[in-house]
């Protein structure tokens, strides 16, 4: 089967089902940072592609990563094109943790900026 980028209705979906997984904190900050999922440009493996952002703070986002199937945190361009490539296979709830006091990571990992 050949790949194909995530579309919004399925991405709508996987936040449905990562959402029951979060605690009370957690589903606090969703709510507060969520927008209504959309397509937005991301430089990858040398090609313009594109990924589905549910979340937003500020000028950082937060989207799902359709190749590695997980949810990473990136900057944003004025235009709004994701400006960092993130590899990670987060669970929306760890992705979520970068924007809580006391729970964010210091590491992150593979990570490739355009």
């Amino acid at each position: 089967m050949e790949w194909q980028p995530a579309t919004v209705e399925a991405v709508r979906k996987i936040v449905r089902e990562h959402l029951a997984e979060c605690d009370a904190e957690q589903a606090a900050v969703f709510k507060r940072y969520a927008v209504e999922p959309y397509v937005a440009p991301i430089f990858r493996y040398g090609e313009m592609e594109s990924v589905v952002v549910v979340a937003r703070r500020g000028d950082e986002v937060i989207y799902w990563e359709d190749v590695e199937e997980g949810f990473n945190l990136s900057p944003t361009a004025p235009d709004g094109r994701i400006l960092e490539h993130w590899c990670n296979q987060d669970e929306l709830r760890f992705a979520l943790n970068a924007w809580i006091e006391g729970r964010a990571r210091t590491i992150r990992l593979a990570g490739h900026t355009n």
